[in-house]
């Protein structure tokens, strides 16, 4: 088996395991990135897979500076990071075994 197909292989298997743990969906590939949605916690995140290390970031997790933030806003960040931080350790886990 060629390291491109075992490649695909790998970024199959990881994206079945968010599917099946996170329950994340509208999945699109965008050259070497896999975009999709999760909802955690009430809410609903737009996050990306880099498929060259598998990791899993987004926009709502970057820490907000300044004042004027709602409560939501501030939770919102918030899960976004323990959303990203979860997804993240699995995937590791995933990989590595």
């Amino acid at each position: 088996m060629t390291k491109k197909e075992l490649k695909k292989q790998e970024i199959k298997k990881v994206l079945n395991m968010l599917i099946n743990v996170f329950n994340i969906y509208n999945i699109e590939r965008d050259n070497q990135y896999f975009q999709f949605y999760a909802d955690y916690k009430s809410h609903r995140f737009q996050l990306q897979m880099d498929t060259r290390g598998y990791d899993i970031a987004g926009w709502d997790s970057i820490k907000l500076s300044g004042d004027g933030w709602s409560q939501e806003q501030i939770d919102k960040q918030k899960f976004a990071v323990e959303l990203e931080e979860l997804m993240n350790k699995y995937v590791s886990k995933l990989v590595a075994s």
